[in-house]
C-alpha cells in the first residue's frame, strides 16, 4: 500500500493510523517530531532520517524519551546516509517520507523510490502535492501496463532494487577484513 497526502495534519493523521503495533519504521523528514510523537509507541522500531540542525536537536530530546527511536543525521538524498542506516536496519514495515513539501516531487519521488527499493517496506506514506496533483492528472493510456500488482510499500514489479552501485559496494564490504580485530 502506497499512500500519498499533502496537508500535514492528514499526513500526521494517516501516518499514525498506518503506523502496526510492533512496526519497524524509517521516517524519512520528521523534522522537529511533530509526526513522529503520533505513533513512535506503537511501533517497535523507529528510524528518523534528517539533516536539519532543529532535527538533531529536538531529534535528540525525543530519542532519550523513547527507547525504540533512533535518530539517523544524514540527506536522505546521498547514498552515505543509506549506508548510515543500513548498519542499523536492513528492512522497514513503513516508510514515510514528508521532504519538500508540495515541491520538488521529482526529487521525493526518486528518495522515495531508493530508500523503497532498499528497505522493501510493506507500506509507504509520502507527503508531496506535486506527486498528488500528478496522480490525479494522469491517465494509463496503454492498457499493457494494467495488472494486478502486489499490495505492498514499493514498486516491486518495477525492477527497482537497491542501486547498483551501492550494491556493488556493500558487497565489496563484506570482502573487508576488520582491521581493528586482533590476528591470531
Amino acid at each position: 500500500m502506497i499512500k500519498i497526502a499533502y496537508k500535514k495534519e492528514r499526513y500526521r493523521e494517516l501516518l499514525a493510523d498506518m503506523v502496526d503495533e510492533g512496526d519497524t519504521v524509517i521516517e524519512l523528514g520528521p523534522h522537529t517530531g511533530e509526526s513522529t510523537r503520533g505513533y513512535v509507541d506503537k511501533a517497535a522500531l523507529v528510524y528518523a532520517v534528517d539533516k536539519s540542525p532543529q532535527a538533531r536537536e529536538v531529534m535528540g530530546g525525543l530519542c532519550a524519551s523513547y527507547v525504540n527511536l533512533r535518530f539517523v543525521e544524514g540527506d536522505v538524498r546521498s547514498f552515505d546516509t543509506i549506508e548510515k542506516l543500513l548498519s542499523h536496519v536492513r528492512k522497514c514495515d513503513l516508510l514515510a517520507v514528508d521532504i519538500g513539501g508540495g515541491r520538488y516531487p521529482d526529487t521525493v519521488f526518486k528518495v522515495w523510490a531508493t530508500f523503497s527499493g532498499v528497505f522493501e517496506p510493506s507500506k509507504s506514506l509520502i507527503r508531496n502535492r506535486g506527486l498528488a496533483e500528478f496522480i490525479q492528472k494522469a491517465e494509463v493510456a496503454d492498457k499493457s501496463v494494467l495488472g494486478v500488482y502486489p499490495d505492498d510499500g514499493w514498486l516491486s514489479e518495477y525492477g527497482r532494487g537497491m542501486p547498483y552501485k551501492l550494491r556493488k559496494q556493500l558487497d565489496e564490504f563484506r570482502y573487508w577484513v576488520d582491521i581493528t580485530q586482533k590476528l591470531e
